[in-house]
């Protein structure tokens, strides 16, 4: 039976205005007063998910976090880290020879903020910060030596991105976790860094076998977790790999896909 849900946030339990619904809201709070543990797993950064966490009760002991597309596992109450598995800084060098090439603009997200050497804050980097209420530093690059490199990402609009995703070399699938978390983001990420190996490591953590958990995602950099889990549910505004790749599908994020997941485990039994 059930005693995980991982939860993906945008595109999945968040509407097209970052919302969650009450009746969403108390969903949860019904499979999570049967002792189920839900773990909210992100591309978001941790640091951005305090308002979410508060909203939907996670922030006491024993909760948990994944964040940065599993760069990171923290508590969510004080956010110690269990886990991280940040870019080496001779890695950072390698993918930023490899924007220049692309001439494409980039930034890291690391513990306190955005980072970038980029002269000129590409509108893409912007609207990151803004969906992270977030503040951007422009510093050197001896500067990322000093912090944790979570994640690496090339911004531009959706028709430039498409063209420089096709150049880069086949090595690099090898080297990173790359994925495109939304059409102006391309991401690179440690090997070891994902949503499926962090949950599979929180799992290990708590004593709870794959098979216990149910994992509902909608995008690229979700497919690792649906895949571990014993469950995989792909939303109804996922796109089609995911569908194919899940065990079931279930409504869109608009029409409270989640919700509708939720109701049907309480029905069918948790535990």
């Amino acid at each position: 039976m059930i005693r995980l849900v991982a939860l993906d946030l945008d595109g999945t339990l968040l509407d097209r205005q970052g919302g969650i619904s009450d009746a969403t809201r108390q969903t949860i709070q019904q499979v999570r007063s049967r002792g189920v543990k839900v773990v909210l797993c992100t591309g978001r950064p941790f640091y951005s998910l305090a308002p979410l966490l508060l909203q939907l009760e996670l922030t006491g002991a024993e909760e948990y976090v994944i964040s940065f597309n599993g760069a990171l596992l923290s508590d969510a109450q004080g956010g110690q880290a269990l886990f991280e598995q940040p870019l080496p800084y001779e890695e950072y060098l390698a993918i930023k020879a490899l924007s220049e090439q692309l001439q494409l603009a980039y930034h890291v997200q690391s513990q306190k903020g955005i980072y970038t050497s980029n002269k000129t804050i590409d509108p893409h980097t912007a609207y990151d910060g803004y969906l992270n209420q977030t503040p951007i530093h422009c510093v050197p690059d001896a500067y990322f030596q000093e912090i944790p490199i979570y994640k690496m990402m090339f911004v531009g609009t959706e028709e430039k991105l498409k063209r420089a995703i096709k150049q880069i070399p086949d090595t690099y699938s090898q080297r990173y976790n790359m994925m495109q978390s939304l059409d102006c983001f391309f991401e690179f990420l440690h090997p070891q860094a994902s949503k499926g190996q962090t949950l599979q490591r929180l799992a290990h953590h708590l004593g709870i076998q794959p098979s216990e958990i149910l994992a509902i995602g909608d995008n690229e950099n979700d497919l690792s977790m649906l895949n571990f889990a014993g469950i995989g549910v792909a939303m109804g505004n996922a796109e089609d790999q995911i569908k194919k790749n899940a065990d079931y599908v279930t409504k869109t994020n608009e029409e409270e896909g989640v919700r509708h997941s939720l109701l049907q485990l309480l029905k069918h039994g948790v535990r």
